[in-house]
């Protein structure tokens, strides 16, 4: 297990994680980024910022989601019909 030191909102942060930190830093940016679309000159109070940092992460995550069960749907709907479309000429000569 690795421990780092993170900013994050002007807060240090230790964080004991098993992922790299590369990875972790990685969060971070992605996070003050999402900060900085709300409020790029932090005129929010923190928590407030926070909360509106979370709804915003967990909307990108619900959106993604919703994209990803589609295309399993479409690639499931697309393999059927290729197998059935085997089948039926499998016993064709």
């Amino acid at each position: 297990m690795t421990s780092i030191v993170v900013e994050l909102l002007g807060r240090r942060i230790p964080i004991k994680t098993q992922d790299s930190e590369e990875h972790i830093r990685g969060l971070v940016q992605y996070i003050e980024g999402k900060v900085d679309e709300i409020d790029p000159e932090r005129r929010l109070p923190e928590m407030t910022l926070a909360i509106l940092a979370i709804l915003n992460l967990g909307d990108d995550l619900f959106k993604e989601r919703a994209q990803l069960r589609e295309l399993k749907d479409a690639i499931r709907s697309k393999s059927s019909f290729l197998l059935e479309k085997l089948e039926q000429n499998r016993y064709v000569c």
